[in-house]
């Protein structure tokens, strides 16, 4: 049994959510979204739902503005998705001076500017302790949003154009003719079609090694907690928080603090176990039972936080969500043709910018597939074949990460 669509989008997350609908809305035919579980129950339900454009490149900045007006109309249309303004604060404990901040933020921003420690005092509403810090920077165009609230207003917007959303319908391989798209096998049978865009996270790999093509992307575990209700100020900015644990010779783990229905919503990027335990390895069907060490770990961070932000180590009780976004060698999507064989695109590599940037992809996505141009940016910069065949397991796309992040890191001190 086989039915028809236009395009067939795989994966239903932040970024094949905001294609579907872009594609919809730019009258490019019938399009299908196929996701295995249900909408935005990967990675992008842990997302951390920072807004804001921390990247030099002009190309991610346009399309992190789009996504914030595209955010601020879902908002205004009645969609409450927590959409707060209240900008994001980066501090380091190591800082010394306020000129060392100054020098130390080449990456956040034009709109950045370096507070000294009474006026991150101020902006917190007292939560940061002035005396456990020189100051910080802050970035006032910056905003936050709650994904699952997300993922429930773009589900809603789906949900109006009947059979463009098949959950819980499993994808098992693409089929091809040619050296052409022609169709995508489910579970439940096939779908032909013209155009299928890859959109399906830490997955989307397994579903195209048959056809001989690695995506050089590469999923790293990150966790998301949210703390019971401590009676904070919604006001609260988010935040960056590093140097917390001094005689971690790196500084130790970033955490990234945000205000959440009157608690705190959290994580950070820990290098310890299980950080890398889906490298080159066979993908859970879900993300449930990752191993709890990262979380140990953030929880020892936050607890040695009591000079910079007390208030991260009184939570006591803690829900958490796993998730797995994926990293490029060079911090850039992957946004376009795949070349290997016609018809079939990618949308993936995040860089867990994935709520920042999903519906900019999304918009020059579409452009590519209907003008093969878009208005908002060029794509060049992202071709999934830009690395050519350099890439051919997770683990070396993560080194040559991890090498751009210390050039980038030491460039810009």
């Amino acid at each position: 049994m086989s039915d028809h669509a236009d395009v067939v989008v795989i994966g239903g997350g932040i970024l094949g959510c905001t294609l579907a609908l872009h594609l919809i809305e730019s009258g490019a035919g019938s399009v299908r979204l196929l996701e295995r579980d249900g909408l935005f129950q990967g990675t992008s339900a842990a997302g951390a739902g920072f807004l804001a454009s921390w990247t030099p490149f002009a190309a991610e900045q346009a399309v992190a503005g789009y996504s914030l007006d595209y955010y601020a109309r879902l908002q205004a249309e009645g969609h409450d998705i927590d959409l707060r303004s209240n900008g994001i604060l980066s501090l380091d404990a190591r800082a010394s001076s306020l000129q060392e901040i100054s020098d130390s933020g080449a990456e956040y921003g034009e709109q950045a500017t370096v507070v000294d420690a009474a006026e991150v005092e101020a902006l917190t509403h007292g939560l940061v302790a002035g005396s456990g810090i020189a100051g910080g920077l802050f970035e006032p165009g910056g905003a936050q949003v709650f994904a699952p609230k997300v993922g429930a207003a773009l589900a809603e917007r789906l949900h109006r154009h009947p059979g463009v959303v098949d959950s819980r319908r499993p994808v098992t391989a693409l089929r091809t003719r040619g050296g052409r798209i022609v169709g995508v096998e489910t579970a439940t049978g096939t779908i032909d079609c013209a155009a299928v865009v890859v959109a399906a996270g830490a997955w989307s790999n397994e579903l195209l090694a048959p056809l001989g093509i690695f995506l050089p992307t590469a999923p790293q575990i990150t966790s998301r907690i949210i703390t019971e209700n401590l009676d904070l100020p919604s006001t609260l900015p988010a935040l960056f928080l590093s140097g917390l644990i001094p005689e971690d010779t790196d500084g130790g783990t970033l955490l990234w603090v945000r205000w959440h229905a009157g608690g705190l919503l959290w994580g950070g990027t820990y290098d310890t176990y299980p950080r890398n335990i889906l490298l080159d390895a066979p993908m859970p069907e879900r993300l449930d039972e990752i191993p709890y060490d990262g979380v140990r770990e953030l929880l020892r961070v936050a607890a040695r936080a009591d000079t910079v932000m007390p208030v991260l180590a009184r939570q006591s009780s803690i829900t958490v969500k796993h998730g797995a976004p994926c990293y490029t060698p060079d911090w850039r999507a992957l946004v376009g043709p795949v070349a290997a064989v016609e018809g079939l695109y990618a949308l993936t590599g995040d860089n867990e910018a994935g709520l920042t940037h999903g519906p900019g992809y999304a918009k020059v996505l579409t452009d590519l597939l209907l003008h093969g141009t878009s208005d908002l940016t060029s794509a060049a910069d992202w071709s999934p074949n830009r690395f050519n065949d350099r890439y051919t397991t997770q683990t070396a796309v993560i080194e040559a990460f991890l090498d751009y992040e210390t050039s980038f890191s030491t460039s810009s001190s």
